[in-house]
């Protein structure tokens, strides 16, 4: 069973949820982190995979959209592959490992601190490049938060890390003039 880990407010929005005990080994891909933000005054769900700091947003979010909370990061996480350009092959791969999808409360403070500096960028580039969430391109936004500098990966970029664990090809890493 693969396992989102949510905050605490998120918990509450969901209607406390049954929570299972993630397993400690996981393959794959693995587990992955949400938290409800507000961006604009409209609620938004950012999730951050636990192993890459891979992370979507998905913004205007409906208490129908949270009753299938599911349904809407699978649908996200496969469009946002999609995005990526990565090939048809992988993204089935990855959505085959989530077929069997629980709750759990949050165990990562490096996650949750990784997700704060993202959710911070997100409303940034929402407010500042977009002029509000209404015209927002949430596909160049999740792109762009992919592409943010990570302290504490031994890979600088979520996107780097993704595409490395899921085509098992090494990334040439950026260069960041940073000795």
């Amino acid at each position: 069973m693969r396992i989102i880990h949510c905050t605490k407010k998120l918990l509450k929005e969901l209607g406390d949820p049954s929570l299972q005990n993630p397993d400690t080994l996981v393959t794959g891909l693995g587990n992955w982190y949400c938290n409800l933000l507000r961006i604009d005054r409209k609620k938004c769900l950012l999730f951050t995979n636990e192993k890459t700091l891979y992370s979507f947003l998905i913004p205007r979010v409906k208490k129908e959209n949270l009753r299938n909370i599911v349904d809407e990061f699978l649908f996200n996480l496969n469009m946002n592959l999609q995005a990526e350009g990565f090939a048809l092959e992988i993204i089935n791969k990855v959505m085959a490992e989530y077929k069997d999808i629980g709750f759990a409360k949050t165990g990562s403070k490096n996650v949750l601190g990784a997700m704060t500096q993202l959710a911070f960028e997100s409303e940034y580039l929402i407010l500042h490049r977009y002029k509000g969430i209404e015209k927002v391109r949430i596909l160049e936004v999740n792109k762009s938060i992919n592409r943010s500098l990570m302290r504490g990966s031994r890979h600088l970029y979520p996107i780097e890390m993704l595409k490395e664990f899921l085509t098992g090809k090494e990334v040439p890493r950026a260069r960041t003039g940073v000795i």
